[in-house]
């Protein structure tokens, strides 16, 4: 037999379970624009019944219910649409990456002006075509060695540019990696709180949302597998490596020479993420090889200098070379030795050609005695036939690195390569957003908070509070005419 009290009971448990549920609401509404928040809801279910016997029924006695309660806090949650948007957002971490590093390094060149390599090119060639046709000119030998020194400094600046992007390609690297060991502590720290929680019949459901937020931001930066342990613990592996594993939380490290990623020091292989964009523009070493955006512009560029150094100064140097001062001293002895002076030469030693783009440098000489400058190839004057092979050198198709093109085409080569894989990244990175903003379109349809519903709920709650309230009243009013009206 239930108590006299029974109704009492029923109502204040109806009460408090619709006033949970509407503080549930208002959770929702007050997190509807916080980050990574999932929906809530509160899952009201039947207490358990009474037994209530009774003679009519025989020996099997009726049930009568009790009321009801909160029975969970459920996060509205769909784990596919987790990994779908994990997935996709390693895509769009590679590509980003990497459109961002390339377009970093694609300024360096700053052929979009007049000011790039193109142009310093093509004042050279004209300087040495203006020689030729008055190589007794000392100002067109003045215009040569400026020309010729604007040349050499943007080869120095370029190359000087690369070396700075690998700079701050090996920082932005590094960072990331910090950040990834700093996510794995946080989310290992989590898996702690939220399997003691759980152990405790509590539901850390703001917790796991923080979690979730980790995980997201990690499935950018590397490609990650999350799989669900014991105690709402979840496992996070890279490569088959177990990055967080329950409550502890290995390191990560990444070689930039060879490339080689590690956890706990095993060997594993990045399939994606910002991690490996950024690497694979940064270069590394593999088996001896050299490979990545970096290295590739920096060899042709290189490759680039060098050919132009020695194309001019194999002219210049030659035999048949004369400058006005070997004219000048021929003049007066027809077996008086030739000069024979270096126009382009390495920094380091200015005897020498040079080795790199980084160490080109105009041959101070002529910078100091423009009469240096061999003009001519032969004891006359008024020749500038010396001049206009060297002119001629730089527009004739010769072979460069395994192919036959001119000095510019083979800049132009570089340069149209290094913008095609820009754009490439730039539309790759674009469409792997996209891919990652529908899925989380489609995630938020399930886990994000909508205002209208919640607002409807709240009606419904508001309206079961105030019939338990006007319930509680009406027993009350029984029992005070049960209890009084007996006096």
């Amino acid at each position: 037999m239930y108590s006299t009290f029974h109704g009492l009971e029923i109502g204040k448990r109806a009460i408090l379970s619709q006033q949970t549920a509407l503080s549930t609401t208002g959770h929702n509404i007050a997190n509807a624009n916080t980050i990574g928040y999932t929906r809530q809801e509160a899952v009201l279910r039947a207490t358990h019944p009474l037994a209530s016997p009774n003679p009519n029924n025989g020996t099997i006695p009726m049930q009568m219910g009790t009321g009801v309660e909160v029975s969970e806090f459920r996060r509205i949650r769909e784990s596919y649409l987790d990994r779908q948007f994990q997935n996709e957002q390693k895509e769009a971490g590679y590509w980003e990456g990497k459109a961002s590093a390339l377009s970093n390094i694609e300024n360096v060149f700053n052929e979009l002006g007049d000011s790039g390599l193109t142009s310093s090119l093509n004042r050279f060639w004209q300087g040495l075509q203006e020689l030729s046709k008055q190589p007794e000119n000392l100002s067109a030998r003045v215009v040569v060695v400026a020309n010729g020194k604007e040349l050499a400094g943007q080869l120095n600046e370029i190359y000087t540019g690369l070396e700075q992007n690998e700079t701050f390609l090996a920082d932005q690297i590094q960072g990331k990696t910090n950040e990834i060991n700093t996510i794995a502590n946080e989310v290992a720290g989590l898996n702690l709180k939220i399997a003691q929680n759980i152990g405790a019949g509590t539901q850390p459901n703001d917790l796991m949302d923080r979690r979730d937020v980790l995980l997201d931001q990690l499935s950018k930066m590397v490609d990650i597998q999350v799989t669900p342990a014991q105690n709402g613990r979840v496992d996070v592996s890279i490569g088959g490596e177990k990055l967080v594993e329950g409550n502890n939380a290995s390191p990560f490290t990444l070689d930039l020479q060879t490339g080689g990623a590690k956890i706990a020091g095993t060997d594993i292989e990045l399939a994606g993420g910002e991690i490996k964009g950024l690497l694979e523009t940064h270069g590394y070493t593999v088996n001896g090889t050299t490979v990545g955006s970096i290295p590739d512009l920096r060899a042709k560029i290189d490759l680039l200098a060098v050919t132009i150094a020695d194309s001019i100064n194999a002219i210049h140097a030659g035999d048949e070379a004369r400058n006005l001062d070997d004219i000048q001293a021929r003049s007066i002895d027809p077996s008086a030795p030739l000069e024979k002076l270096l126009f382009f030469v390495d920094k380091d030693d200015p005897t020498q050609p040079p080795k790199n783009a980084g160490s080109m440098m105009i041959n101070p000489m002529l910078v100091e005695f423009p009469s240096k400058v061999a003009a001519a190839s032969s004891d006359t004057i008024g020749d500038g036939s010396n001049a206009k092979a060297m002119s001629e050198a730089l527009i004739q198709k010769i072979n460069i690195g395994g192919t036959d093109a001119t000095i510019g085409d083979f800049f132009k080569g570089i340069i149209g390569q290094l913008g095609t894989d820009v754009k490439t990244a730039q539309l790759s990175a674009e469409n792997a957003t996209k891919m990652v903003e529908q899925v989380d379109h489609r995630r938020q349809s399930v886990s994000g908070v909508s205002i209208d519903e919640e607002l409807t709920n709240m009606v419904r709650y508001q309206q079961a509070y105030n019939a338990a309230a006007s319930y509680v009243s009406a027993v009350n009013d029984m029992l005070n005419t049960l209890i009084n009206g007996m006096k």
